[in-house]
């Protein structure tokens, strides 16, 4: 008899249940998924039971978590280990970029003083520290972190700014060296320059200014990082190598065009128109020119013509004028010349006083230098003094107090203009003839340059072209790449009152403003520092002549604020509660226009917020008409 293959087992072999009813349930499905095959009647032979498929999934479900968790600790011990080596290196990176600071920092006063042995050594030192930290920024573990979204404009702006840095030591730094080995070996003796091989360093100077004005341009196209430490430690990169790039420009212009200008290359020789300025009367681009001389240079050699009061006045204008000059100054700039520095735009001035010098003397001048006294008293300081006809004894701390003051107390108002041609003249020659240190003598120059007590204008297209690169020009800018605020004072008076009038400008950063540029707060503050009884007692010369409505002791001021190119004044608080007089445009610069009339002890400020042009983030330089120095406030 055969046994039905379907038939169910006798209860005595079945498995019991383990477990619970879950395996139950799973022995029952082992045994229904077996019940075609035939029997095992052998009841030695061990019966295998066979997973559910759920329990099979849920194994493999336990596997793939445990892999993933592996994977996953896997990673996050890779991201730790790779976290922890960008920490060491950043912390390297950053010891490496304090000691730069250190060095650009001491590599300037090296430069100023001349101390080529210490210079040297700070060049060293600064390529050192540079390369270390280029050799951190530049691997690979940077550029994955730069990659990683927020941080990663923090980590290229580190990157880039380390980048700048490497290249300026690297195109800029050997060229640099020479160069200043050669400024430094220039001698001035009995009136002569010998600018010695400073011809032969012009082309690395060149290269050197490339380079540093390119790793500028990157620093300043840097995007601001997120963190304030990096930010603030980017901003001092700038900081530190902006005077560098403009001590290096300065140089490779000097090293161009001093040879000809300096008739040193076997050329012709130069004739100068020289205007001596007072600041005591104040025009935008220093103080009126009273007394005009010439100079002229030959093989180095310097000699002094002899100075004299300005041309009298023309019946119309020496050059044609724009209306918009015509508007801001009058048709007085290029009729009067006492007033040919009405505009703060030297190479303007420079323009005009040639015509009206030629004008009047049949004298074509090769250039134009305006000088005033706080020039002659720093170059004072280096000749020593010099006593002048009337027995006053001028020296380097008391030059410029009595020629825009005490001057006016002491000589008769009939023999000032004579007095001030002779003092112009000897001044000039005895600065040349004496000076005992040529680091020292180019030290007095480039400070008043820097702060525009000494400007040129060149005839010769060419130079002038390249002047006008630097703070000698004395030039408005009108690059929007690099934004310029000019606040600009003129007096209305015609007294000799503005060495009392105190005068306080400042710039500040705010934003980036809704039109994409840097927004800044512009302060001024005018201080009539003249008391009730200086007023009643001081010289009608100072005080007068009482023009319109003026008296005794009143000082009335123009002011002129420029807006940066491409960019604009925003809005504006006076301290009386009124606005700018008129806005008007000067060269493509908005110019905000205001009149100003202080008593004795008064003052008036100005609070104005400017923007640069949109998207420029170059930082805004301030310039302004040269302040007076020596004044007792």
């Amino acid at each position: 008899m055969t046994t039905e293959r379907n038939s169910r087992p006798h209860a005595d072999h079945e498995i019991p249940p383990i477990g619970g009813t879950e395996h139950a349930d799973d022995t029952a499905s082992a045994t229904a998924s077996t019940s075609d095959a035939p029997a095992d009647t052998s009841a030695d032979t061990p019966q295998r039971r066979r997973m559910s498929p759920r329990r099979v999934r849920r194994i493999k479900r336990r596997r793939r978590i445990r892999r993933l968790l592996i994977v996953v600790l896997a990673i996050l011990l890779g991201l730790l280990g790779l976290a922890g080596w960008f920490g060491i290196s950043a912390w390297q990176a950053k010891q490496e970029a304090d000691a730069v600071l250190t060095a650009a920092t001491g590599i300037q006063e090296s430069i100023s003083t001349g101390d080529m042995d210490a210079l040297d050594e700070q060049i060293t030192e600064l390529t050192d520290h540079v390369h270390g930290a280029y050799a951190q920024t530049s691997s690979t573990i940077w550029t994955l972190a730069s990659h990683i979204p927020y941080i990663g404009v923090d980590v290229t702006a580190v990157r880039t700014a380390v980048t700048a840095m490497e290249n300026i030591c690297v195109q800029a730094m050997p060229g640099l060296q020479d160069a200043l080995r050669a400024v430094n070996g220039i001698q001035v003796e009995n009136g002569t320059i010998d600018i010695g091989g400073l011809s032969d360093a012009a082309d690395g100077l060149a290269k050197a200014d490339t380079a540093m004005t390119s790793a500028m341009r990157q620093l300043n196209g840097i995007q601001p990082p997120h963190l304030d430490k990096l930010a603030d430690a980017v901003e001092q990169v700038q900081d530190r190598l902006e005077p560098m790039q403009d001590m290096v420009h300065n140089a490779a212009v000097f090293a161009s065009v001093a040879p000809a200008m300096l008739d040193s290359d076997g050329g012709a020789p130069r004739t100068y128109l020289i205007l001596s300025q007072t600041n005591s009367e104040l025009r935008p681009g220093g103080g009126l020119p009273g007394s005009w001389g010439t100079m002229t240079i030959a093989n180095g050699t310097m000699s002094i013509q002899e100075f004299a009061p300005p041309p009298a006045e023309f019946t119309t204008p020496v050059v044609t004028l724009t209306a918009e000059e015509r508007a801001l100054f009058t048709d007085k700039l290029a009729r009067v010349p006492q007033d040919v520095n009405f505009t703060p735009d030297f190479p303007r001035t420079g323009e005009i006083a040639q015509a009206m010098w030629q004008q009047s003397t049949q004298q074509t001048v090769d250039g134009v230098i305006a000088i005033d006294p706080v020039f002659l008293q720093r170059m004072l300081a280096v000749s020593g003094p010099v006593t002048v006809s009337n027995g006053v004894t001028l020296d380097g701390t008391n030059t410029a107090q009595y020629l825009l003051n005490q001057v006016y107390i002491d000589v008769p108002e009939a023999e000032q203009n004579d007095y001030f041609g002779d003092v112009a003249a000897t001044v000039f020659a005895h600065i040349m003839q004496h000076v005992n240190s040529p680091r020292d003598f180019l030290g007095a120059v480039a400070s008043s340059i820097t702060d525009g007590h000494l400007k040129l204008w060149s005839a010769h297209q060419e130079e002038q072209k390249q002047l006008l690169t630097t703070p000698i020009a004395g030039a408005l800018k009108t690059t929007a790449s690099t934004p310029e605020m000019g606040v600009y004072f003129s007096d209305i008076s015609q007294a000799k009152m503005d060495w009392y009038l105190r005068r306080e400008v400042s710039v500040e950063y705010d934003k980036v403003g809704i039109s994409g540029g840097d927004q800044y707060t512009v302060r001024i503050k005018l201080t009539n520092m003249m008391t009730a009884e200086e007023a009643a007692s001081l010289p009608r010369y100072i005080v007068g002549p009482f023009l319109d409505d003026l008296t005794a002791g009143q000082v009335r001021t123009g002011a002129f604020v420029y807006a940066p190119a491409g960019g604009r004044l925003v809005d504006w608080t006076m301290s009386d509660g009124s606005g700018f007089d008129g806005i008007t445009v000067h060269n493509g610069l908005t110019v905000g226009t205001k009149t100003i009339t202080l008593g004795p002890g008064e003052s008036y400020e100005i609070v104005c917020h400017v923007q640069s042009a949109p998207g420029v983030h170059t930082p805004l330089t301030l310039v302004q008409t040269p302040q007076v120095e020596g004044r007792t406030d």
